[in-house]
């Protein structure tokens, strides 16, 4: 498989860090790639900035999501888009983890994992800013669920993914449109297909350049927890 791969930003009033983002995928990838950046709503203050991009660099395509609200379906409007064999799915804010894509893809490449996770806690992985309770939930949940189903990732809930889009295709998602929630099924689902998965380390600053927080906590944490004991539950019977 050539190396080559589709880059999914689903974005939500994030003005402030899409032109950077963009700009520096454009500059530090040395391959051939295509940036999806995929929006819920015309209203969107990213509209006008994601079509400008569209418009001055090549392999860039702003894409309105006609599937449904919510992240989650924003991506599969995304991979429905993509004309790449891997996907690599990120937060237009997430800036720093670039720096692990070609790490990512060499694994799927060279080592031939079908789904490559990012990791903030881990060895070699970092996570600073955003909110103090979202950080500390994550960090939580995130060990409890390794501890109770000994789990090989360590950061299952983190949105940042690579895989081959048949991967993807393969896992019927329903978990409600909530934030990131779809990424921690997404794994445990992935996980229980049996296929070969693994973690890459990356360094993550929430909201370095601004923007919209969707974040809120009753509703994030009810839609984790569903997944959290669905997956514990699922596993022990695997």
């Amino acid at each position: 498989m050539d190396k080559k791969l589709s880059i999914i930003l689903p974005v939500f009033n994030e003005k402030e860090s899409l032109a950077i983002m963009v700009r520096l995928l454009k500059s530090t990838l040395k391959f051939e790639n295509e940036i999806l950046i995929v929006y819920d709503d015309e209203k969107d203050n990213c509209v006008s900035e994601a079509k400008k991009l569209e418009q001055e660099l090549s392999n860039v395509r702003a894409i309105h999501n006609n599937i449904n609200r919510g992240v989650r379906f924003a991506v599969d409007k995304g991979v429905k888009e993509a004309k790449y064999e891997i996907i690599f799915i990120t937060a237009v804010d997430e800036i720093f983890p670039i720096i692990a894509i070609d790490d990512m893809i060499n694994l799927i490449l060279n080592d031939g994992y079908d789904f490559v996770s990012g990791t903030r806690y881990a060895k070699g992985g970092l996570r600073l800013g955003g909110s103090l309770v979202a950080s500390f939930l994550s960090r939580l949940a995130n060990k409890l669920f390794c501890m109770f189903t000994s789990f090989p990732l360590s950061d299952c809930t983190t949105g940042i993914k690579m895989m081959k889009k048949t991967v993807w295709n393969s896992i019927v998602l329903e978990s409600k449109p909530i934030g990131w929630a779809f990424a921690f099924e997404l794994t445990i689902k992935v996980y229980i297909k049996n296929l070969k998965i693994t973690e890459a380390p990356l360094k993550s600053v929430d909201r370095l350049f601004g923007g919209s927080s969707t974040f809120k906590t009753m509703p994030w944490i009810k839609e984790y927890l569903k997944w959290f004991f669905w997956g514990i539950k699922s596993i022990k019977n695997k």
